[in-house]
């Protein structure tokens, strides 16, 4: 298998620094090679918690399925990650290896709803959560709709979708429509 991701990867330009068998083995020898983020085919939630804990800002990508969600984002919470289903194509896994690499939190559509609500519900900055509507709002900012096409599809009006906008920005200190998904997608508030 890791021959096979090493070969799909490569296909799609991305640098493998190296494969090993076990977590464990790669903390063993995590000096060299450096790796810009970690891909993960875990046998087990634990085994990410544990991966997590000895490499606590290292970025990861998790192949799943994995049993427990709320354990997987509650073990890479606080850093760049990504999780996809086994079967992804090396097109989706290069994307969201780039992508995490860039500072990004990369999920598989079929499980971002469902874990993106969670990842919110779980941030440390309760001080910057955002409300249902206004992460629907930034999820349609980030989709490249206009305040009138978001209007139109929240069926609001085109003021209270400003007022979203504006409070959007105050609440995850942005400044710009751009700034707010850069920042929503670094804390996994949006799915680009």
């Amino acid at each position: 298998m890791r021959a096979g991701l090493t070969a799909l990867l490569a296909e799609e330009g991305v640098e493998v620094a190296g494969a090993w068998p076990t977590f464990e083995s790669w903390a063993r020898d995590r000096l060299a090679p450096a790796s810009d983020v970690l891909l993960l085919d875990p046998g087990s939630t634990t085994e990410i918690e544990e991966g997590a804990a000895v490499a606590p800002l290292q970025p990861i990508v998790v192949l799943g399925p994995v049993s427990d969600e709320g354990r997987l984002i509650a073990a890479l919470s606080g850093r760049p990650w990504g999780y996809l289903p086994r079967d992804a194509s090396g097109e989706r896994l290069a994307a969201a290896v780039r992508a995490v690499s860039n500072g990004l939190v990369a999920l598989d559509p079929e499980m971002a709803s469902r874990v993106v609500g969670r990842a919110v519900l779980s941030s440390d900055d309760a001080g910057d959560e955002l409300t249902p509507r206004e992460r629907e709002v930034l999820q349609l900012i980030a989709m490249g709709l206009s305040n009138k096409a978001i209007a139109s599809r929240l069926a609001i009006s085109e003021h209270t979708v400003k007022f979203h906008v504006a409070s959007i920005l105050g609440r995850l200190g942005a400044t710009s429509r751009t700034d707010a998904v850069r920042i929503g997608a670094r804390r996994g508030l949006v799915v680009l």
